[in-house]
């Protein structure tokens, strides 16, 4: 599932973000019994090739719901490029866990196209939670093991691209040689899980890898030629082949064709109908045509055992994805040992990332949740930004009522709303109705709004409300750490991976899960907002949403008035901090 770098990050770590250390001691005994002391090296001599390897642990870090152990080991494949001969490795253990305890089923994840690592480490947060380890790598050229070019380098020559995907298989067994030399793991019982991409190298993979037991599939598909043909995503590719010859470019397809998961499905056939494939998929996925999903699944003898995501395409997936990872995590967890597979406990007190993530979905509700007639949903808020002060008040009502105050340092006052009609307030006080027009013209108080902004804005909902869902999910993209006051809790996040040194300081007051405060540091701007008022379908009388009675009014087209609209609301969201 690739996301838009402009969309996901902001998402999720624009709302929230930092962590520190916590409770290291706590687990400094189960690190010990694992020999996963940073600095420490370990031989692994049994593998796929017969060529041993040492892996050596980086450092360790303590999570909420799980113990991250970064450490690298060599590829199986030496190339042109040093940098890309080390992998670095992710590896998700859960809490509690003891080398001499019962061994374990564990997973490797496999990212998307772009090579965000997002969403495979929240998969991996949430099997660790669920009592099942995990691996996280990038794949060969991805992140630090690439060029200046990145993945695009990847796309801009197929044989390369071919080479690359040869390559990710190889360490796909390397992982496998890692997982089952671990005191903590069942070797029995590797699993290999991906999303888009990382899926599809994760089926083919598995065909190719007879000791991995299970394979989670993710917006997978077979048929590389139609993949390649319509997404927009291969367009690179595309072009490239574009302008070979014929004789090059039935060469380059041949060769597509030897990766594609549909050439050697047979060889996962097996495994497939005995249940240990898990297929999840959008019904309506643009990248990964639903025919291309049918013919894998149809190869692989479980066509009518897809679980399909209705209504939703291959990045609005997105708003499934607590449902996507719990049944994941659940379907490789199925193998854990009765004695430790994790119960819930109550808490008395939500953990720092429960309270963000109690935050985050009350947040997105008021997005989500239409209000009932009769209420609506009240968001007010005050911000400083560099000595500025911008206010805001929104008030959204069932269907499209709304009314919307804002007043900034270097504007003025905006007051404008529908219940109705639209109706709007000019600075002089006289207030505009708008009025139905003729001839089928819009008739939506977004109509001229930026579509490029009402897409982010949708995007970032989904996502956020996405991670809401799901602690452990959350807890891999943020650091946490919590300051204790005698008033209240101040709760600090930043990015996992914070070079710009970017925080969020939020302020809750006793007992509460919604903050009243927060601040941002490291944006090279002073930020502050006060948040006064955040209720959700709370009673709202029905002149709520007319306009000032003790102005003058003035009748105009309601298609001017949109237009009107979608001006102010694109300037606000130009200034919003």
């Amino acid at each position: 599932m690739k996301q838009r770098r402009d969309v996901f990050p902001i998402a999720v770590l624009g709302c929230l973000l930092v962590w520190g250390f916590s409770g290291l001691s706590a687990l400094a005994l189960e690190q010990d019994l694992l020999n996963l002391q940073p600095g420490q090296a370990v031989a692994v001599d049994e593998t796929f090739d017969g060529k041993s390897f040492t892996y050596e642990v980086v450092d360790v870090q303590t999570k909420e719901h799980c113990l991250v152990v970064r450490l690298r080991y060599p590829s199986p494949v030496v190339s042109e490029l040093p940098q890309n001969n080390v992998i670095p490795v992710e590896y998700y253990l859960p809490k509690g866990i003891q080398a001499n305890g019962p061994r374990r089923p564990a997973v490797i994840c496999l990212h998307i196209l772009d090579g965000s690592l997002e969403l495979v480490r929240m998969l991996a947060s949430v099997l660790a939670s669920h009592g099942v380890p995990a691996v996280v790598f990038q794949l060969p050229y991805y992140g630090p093991r690439g060029d200046s070019d990145g993945p695009y380098r990847i796309l801009a020559d197929p044989q390369h691209f071919v080479s690359v995907l040869e390559q990710a298989f190889l360490e796909v067994k390397r992982a496998v040689d890692f997982l089952a030399s671990r005191p903590e793991v069942n070797p029995q019982h590797i699993g290999v899980a991906g999303i888009s991409l990382g899926a599809i190298i994760a089926a083919s993979a598995a065909e190719r890898e007879p000791r991995i037991y299970k394979a989670g599939l993710i917006l997978a598909g077979g048929n590389l030629r139609q993949i390649v043909e319509t997404a927009r995503e291969a367009e690179p590719l595309r072009r490239f082949i574009a302008d070979l010859d014929a004789d090059q470019q039935a060469s380059i397809w041949r060769i597509l064709d030897t990766v594609d998961p549909l050439s050697q499905a047979d060889l996962l056939k097996e495994r497939a109908q005995q249940g240990r494939v898990l297929m999840i998929n959008a019904a309506e996925d643009e990248v990964i045509p639903r025919a291309c999903t049918e013919q894998l699944a149809a190869a692989l003898g479980i066509a009518d055992r897809v679980f399909w995501l209705n209504d939703l395409g291959h990045y609005t997936a997105l708003a499934a994805l607590p449902r996507i990872l719990e049944l994941t995590a659940e379907f490789f967890a199925a193998d854990l040992p009765a004695d430790v597979r994790v119960k819930e406990t109550p808490s008395a007190e939500m953990t720092p990332v429960q309270l963000i993530a109690a935050t985050l979905q009350r947040l997105t509700e008021f997005y989500l949740r239409e209000p009932t007639e009769g209420a609506c949903h009240i968001g007010q808020i005050r911000a400083h930004v560099n000595g500025d002060e911008y206010t805001f008040l929104f008030i959204r009502g069932a269907g499209e009522s709304f009314r919307l105050e804002g007043r900034a340092s270097d504007f003025g006052q905006v007051m404008l709303g529908q219940r109705d009609y639209p109706w709007m307030m000019a600075r002089t006080g006289l207030v505009f109705v708008g009025q139905p027009d003729a001839g089928g013209k819009p008739q939506s108080p977004l109509s001229f709004v930026n579509n490029a902004l009402l897409e982010r804005a949708r995007f970032a909902v989904l996502a956020v409300s996405g991670l809401s869902a799901s602690p452990p999910a959350l807890e891999a993209l943020i650091r946490v750490k919590e300051e204790q006051q005698s008033d209240g809790r101040t709760i600090i996040v930043s990015p996992v991976d914070d070079t710009n040194q970017i925080a969020v300081r939020l302020k809750y007051a006793r007992n509460q899960r919604f903050p009243n405060r927060l601040e941002v540091e490291g944006v090279g701007r002073e930020i502050r907002v006060e948040i006064e008022t955040w209720e959700i379908d709370v009673p709202a009388p029905v002149r709520l949403f007319d306009p000032p009675s003790d102005k003058p009014q003035k009748v105009v087209s309601r298609y001017d008035l949109y237009r009107m609209f979608g001006a102010v609301i694109n300037f606000l969201a130009e200034k919003a901090p």
